[in-house]
């Protein structure tokens, strides 16, 4: 073997040793002692295992054991040694990255011994190995649950906050700065940094969310991690068959009409889940499928057909209308799946794969289109996932582990599928009066992109002392992201003349409502971690390396940035020395060269962005009853995609205008450093508290920068930034009550104060084109909630249950807006601060009831559902001159406004929903 190779191989290995990926991991574990009931002396050599499954470890000499590997869930534990009694422990649950302490007392007997003595364990109130603020959801948690998706568990959590568009933010960040991880593989959608794919509640066995600092492990995320493990198969066969159905029932009907009867198939939910071994002890899978549609809760009236609203029939014009019937317009459907196969190929060796899948199409209300519904178009999101794992125990006390992944995720918009489609009709047919319905027309915007990433992943975690547990490993992604979007625009004969009657065309990508792309943006990552563990402090500590190359281009002349078209008419660059550096040339025209030759010249590249990132946390014990944690981080995160690539070509024209907002693929990564201080005390056998403390200051936020001029003095441009800067502090308080066996009640409160410069990266470029000041001082954010309380309260058995739910939400902020008096128009008196008043309160109030019956070899359970079980009206935005959403003063000043304009159902929350569901378990 060659002196080279041999330092290749020493240099992976090395690397695999020292460094971990930018993923979670997927497993808990147990520590344990084992002893003489009689005595209280270690029993060295003795066997521990979990039932169910191959993993167990021996005691050492002081009766200490630990078991390694162990995915999330709830199991049996049984410790046996010769001369004793064997005991079990039933109702272990196991949490990903948590120690579960077990001990075992074994009673003293003859060898011929019988049964085993079984106990169940009890869930601690405390959990005294956390050093940060999280939630732990398991299956039979989420079933007890109001809530058919991820999101709408999701807004449970303390520190989570729902903005008016349904857009999650965790401890006020921007809702593009959480991470999304199924089985320790990303599946955030980088461009926007939302959800790549639906992962159906019923496939999770655990989530994770983190609301506080988290560990090194995690990273590209600043405000929060949603960490998903979904379940697998095991021997035994399970089959699962659930149907829901149900409608929006309100009595509401000047607000929402269409919906005051039920209308039983509306809203339904078809769910399938079929598990169980292949081999025995060997190879099981897990598979399932979800299949949901919804009309929505808001509908428009077909008055209107968007072809027009006239037709020549025999000579004589007639007016053509709809036939004035319900459309829903907020209507959706969903389709997605989840496939396992675990084959444990050899004692020490497994390997699974898991492909998941999901497909959604929607319509999102919009008002103008009220009584012409069928105008304007559909949203069809799609997400693909498999990931190929293998697991190798290298011993009882480490194991590595490689995954390679494939992820695909796209969005499309658009009226038609085909962008000629003859049913096109021209953009002014759409010009109305202000606060007017559309009586006719086309949404003529098309937009299609997609992401497709390869994921590979090496993680190594080795129990290293009892004390003393360390992760590492490598993570490496790389991404082709494709792009087109475009208006549909009149098309025009070969002398640049309107063909008439309309025809629908595209331009092509060099005109500036046509922007397409293809870029290859890279990411590499490390990380090594030590959680130390003793009986009074555990200590999380851990460095982290990210590295990203944005592939991107950027123009070498800010004054002339469109390659399309060239302002600099007496300007060329190109190589002077012959050192392959290009330079700028006076007096010959940029026009000279081919597109193809000015590319070669007319971008630079931009740089690699590194960042390191140190993590900390610590809990204290202070009793057997009480924790305190304090835990410390830096935390950065690349840009969305969106924001580096779209727009990046810079066109502009001779068209007097500030053109932009422009993509900038030489974005810095944003950066948030967090604080936070926690105590946790359990005041009784069944009743724990949490107080937790936190602050962040986040710097580099992706805003609008300053306007760029041109070679041409009234043109000039916006790129995106890094300006913008925030900070948040809040309080978290929560209770766990176990008031018996039947009857549980919790609930969480949380006071924050979100405070930046701009809520979006759009904002400063909407002043700037309004002529305004840049924004020099802080103000609440959009999403700034001063105040949620969550309430919860479950009393029921295995065989029956009832579930309420109960939320409370202090408004969130808007800009006050004063109307003139004049019929003309309206005006904005300054001095009114930006996001100084706020919205209404908004409360709701969900059920879940069930009943299970229990049939020879079939279980089945019907449930019922309602949310919003009062039907109140809840604000989520509101008219501006008012700080309602039922009332606006251009009611009294717009003289020609339609009738209805300002009734406006998509300022409010959904209205009341019912769903009855029956189920069946084989």
């Amino acid at each position: 073997m060659s002196k080279t190779l041999v330092k290749v191989i020493l240099s992976l290995l090395i690397l695999i040793i020292v460094c971990q990926t930018a993923s979670a991991q997927t497993f808990g574990k147990i520590y344990g002692v084992v002893t003489s009931a009689d005595t209280g002396e270690p029993l060295a050599g003795a066997n521990v295992t979990v039932r169910g499954t191959n993993l167990g470890a021996a005691t050492d000499l002081d009766g200490r054991f630990i078991i390694l590997r162990i995915p999330p869930g709830r199991y049996e534990v049984e410790a046996s040694y010769i001369g004793f009694h064997s005991l079990v422990i039933q109702s272990v649950e196991v949490y990903t990255d948590l120690t579960t302490d077990l001990r075992f007392p074994l009673e003293p007997s003859p060898i011929e011994a019988g049964e085993a003595v079984v106990i169940t364990a009890e869930r601690p109130m405390i959990q005294r190995d956390r050093t940060s603020v999280e939630a732990r959801i398991s299956t039979e948690e989420i079933e007890t649950l109001p809530a058919t998706t991820l999101n709408e568990v999701l807004t449970l959590q303390a520190g989570v906050t729902e903005d008016e568009s349904g857009a999650l933010h965790i401890r006020g960040g921007r809702t593009s700065e959480i991470s999304y991880l199924v089985n320790g593989i990303s599946i955030t959608d980088d461009f926007d940094k939302g959800q790549a794919l639906e992962v159906m509640n019923e496939s999770i066995a655990e989530l994770q969310v983190i609301s506080g600092t988290f560990n090194a492990e995690y990273g590209n995320a600043m405000s929060g991690v949603v960490n998903i493990v979904t379940r697998t198969g095991s021997n035994d066969f399970e089959f699962h068959l659930e149907a829901e159905m149900g409608d929006y029932l309100s009595g509401d009907n000047d607000l929402f009409p269409h919906i005051d009867s039920i209308s039983p198939f509306d809203n339904t939910n078809l769910t399938l889940q079929v598990s169980g071994p292949v081999v025995r002890d060997h190879l099981t899978f897990f598979v399932s499928g979800r299949r949901s549609i919804s009309d929505g809760w808001i509908y428009g009236e077909n008055r209107y057909v968007p072809q027009g609203r006239t037709a020549v029939v025999d000579g004589d014009t007639l007016e053509v209308t709809g036939d004035g019937s319900a459309v829903p317009m907020n209507n959706s459907q969903t389709t997605s799946g989840q496939a396992v196969l675990r084959w444990h190929v050899l004692p020490n060796l497994i390997l699974k794969t898991d492909f998941l899948a999901s497909e959604s199409n929607w319509r999102e209300y919009s008002h103008e289109y009220r009584y012409n519904p069928n105008g304007f178009g559909e949203n069809e999101s799609y997400g693909r996932t498999g990931i190929l794992n293998m697991t190798y125990l290298m011993s009882q006390r480490s194991y590595f582990e490689l995954s390679l992944a494939h992820r695909l995720n796209g969005r499309t918009y658009s009226l038609y599928d085909n962008p000629y489609d003859s049913r096109y009709v021209h953009p002014d047919s759409l010009l109305y009066a202000n606060y007017t319905f559309y009586q006719s027309g086309t949404e003529l915007n098309c937009f299609e992109r997609s992401t497709r990433s390869t994921i590979l992943k090496a993680d190594y975690t080795s129990q290293v002392t009892y004390h003393h547990q360390i992760k590492t490993g490598i993570d490496f992604q790389s991404d082709i992201v494709r792009y087109d979007d475009f208006e549909i625009t009149p098309a025009e004969d070969e002398n640049g003349q309107e063909i008439i009657p309309f025809e629908p065309d595209v331009r092509p990508i060099n005109e500036i409502n046509h922007n397409r792309y293809r870029r290859t943006p890279r990411r590499y990552a490390a990380y090594i971690q030590d959680k130390i563990e003793y009986e009074s402090v555990i200590i999380n500590v851990g460095l982290r390396y990210d590295l990203f190359d944005p592939q991107g281009l950027i123009p070498v002349d800010p004054e002339d940035p469109n390659v399309y078209r060239p302002l600099k008419l007496n300007h060329k660059y190109h190589d002077l020395n012959g050192d392959g550096v290009i330079e700028l040339s006076e007096q010959v025209s940029s026009n000279e060269f081919t597109l193809e030759e000015r590319r070669s010249f007319w971008y630079r590249e931009t740089s690699t962005k590194s960042l390191v990132s140190p993590r900390f946390g610590i809990a204290y014990p202070i009793t057997d009853r009480g924790v305190i944690h304090f835990s410390y981080g830096m935390f950065q995160q690349i840009p969305e995609y969106n924001l580096l690539y779209t727009d990046d070509e810079r066109k502009v024209s001779e068209g007097a205008n500030i053109y932009g907002p422009f993509g900038n693929p030489d974005l810095k990564p944003q950066r948030t450093t967090m604080y936070e201080l926690g105590l946790s005390q359990q005041l009784t056998d069944r009743l724990a508290v949490s107080v937790t403390g936190f602050y962040r200051d986040i710097r580099d936020w992706i805003s609008s920068g300053a306007v760029i001029p041109t070679s041409v003095a009234s043109v000039s441009y916006v790129t995106y930034v890094n300006r913008d800067f925030a900070n948040v502090r809040g309080l978290t308080v929560t209770l766990d009550g176990r008031l018996n066996n039947r009857f549980t009640l919790s609930g969480d409160y949380t006071y924050q104060i979100v405070e930046g410069t701009n809520s979006s990266p759009e904002d400063e470029y909407w002043a700037q084109i309004n002529g305004e000041e840049p924004t020099k001082v802080l103000s609440p954010m959009n999403w700034d909630q001063r105040h949620a309380l969550n309430l919860y309260a479950h009393y029921g058995t295995r065989e029956y249950g009832i579930t309420l739910l109960s939320r409370i939400n202090s408004g969130q902020p808007y800009t006050p807006e004063i109307l003139t008096g004049e019929y003309s128009g309206r005006s904005i008196i300054s001095g009114l601060s930006e996001n100084s008043r706020r919205k209404p309160v908004r409360w709701t109030v969900d059920l879940l009831a069930f009943h299970q019956v229990y049939s020879g070899a079939v279980d089945v359970r019907l449930s019922l559902q309602v949310n919003n079980l009062f039907d109140r009206r809840n604000p989520v935005t509101v008219f501006e001159d008012t700080g309602e959403a039922d009332f606006t003063l251009n009611e009294l000043l717009v003289a020609n406004a339609d009738e209805g304009y300002f009734v406006r159902p998509d300022y409010y929350s959904e209205p009341r929903s019912i769903l009855i569901g029956v189920s069946c378990d084989f």
